[in-house]
Parts: C-alpha cells; sequence; structure tokens
C-alpha cells in the first residue's frame, strides 16, 4: 500500500482507542450524519475478560464518483486495547479506480466523532 494519504491511506486505516468497543460503537449510531448510513451492525462480547467486538457496514453515495462506496469498521478489544479498523471499497470510478479521495473521506466521517478517543493512528 501507498502512503500517498498520509496515515489515512485511500482504503484503509486504523485507529487505537481509548475507550472500550461498545462505548465507541455508541459514538458512532449517535451520530447524526452517520445514522443513515448504517446498512448493518452487530456486537458480541466474547471469551474472558470482558472481550467485545463490534462490526459496521455503511453505504454513502459520492457524487463525485458517480458510484456508492461501502466502509465496513470493525472495534474490538481481543489484545488488551480497543483497535478500530476502516476498509472502504467501491470509492473509485473508471479502469484506473481513481477516487477523488472519496475513500479517506468515508472514513473520516467515522473517525471525526471518536477524536477525542484515538490514541494512535496506526497502519
Amino acid at each position: 500500500m501507498s502512503k500517498r494519504e498520509g496515515i489515512i491511506l485511500k482504503k484503509y486505516a486504523e485507529f487505537k482507542l481509548n475507550i472500550k468497543p461498545f462505548d465507541a460503537a455508541l459514538k458512532i449510531t449517535e451520530d447524526s450524519k452517520l445514522k443513515d448510513l448504517i446498512v448493518f451492525y452487530d456486537y458480541k462480547v466474547t471469551g474472558k475478560d470482558d472481550e467485545q467486538i463490534c462490526i459496521f457496514v455503511l453505504e454513502k453515495y459520492f457524487l463525485r464518483t458517480s458510484s456508492t462506496a461501502s466502509l465496513t469498521v470493525t472495534i474490538d478489544n481481543f489484545d488488551g486495547e480497543t483497535v478500530m479498523k476502516c476498509i472502504s471499497t467501491g470509492n473509485g470510478e473508471g479502469i484506473f479506480d481513481i477516487g477523488w479521495g472519496s475513500g479517506k473521506s468515508f472514513i473520516n466521517s467515522v473517525r471525526t466523532p471518536l477524536i477525542p478517543n484515538i490514541k494512535e493512528e496506526a497502519l
């Protein structure tokens, strides 16, 4: 993957959070700009030590690419810290898959309500 767009790549970003996955999910579902974009979400408590996982799928139409993009978000604390992974797809156009920044924009829409809780942005 290229680092052209900095820490938030065209189609993937990863964030370490200082809150539990369910708390992060609540911030996403309560955000008025994101609420209508969510087409699926699920959450589970697994294993021991209150391990949590949340999965979101969001869709948004981008006029600049004339396409509907999908964003899959997973938030878990399986390794002892909360990690949110965002994967954006379907945001390019043409044979060269030019996204005109729509993938980065879509990822940022989920990142924004969690900015106060982001400890680290990593690849």
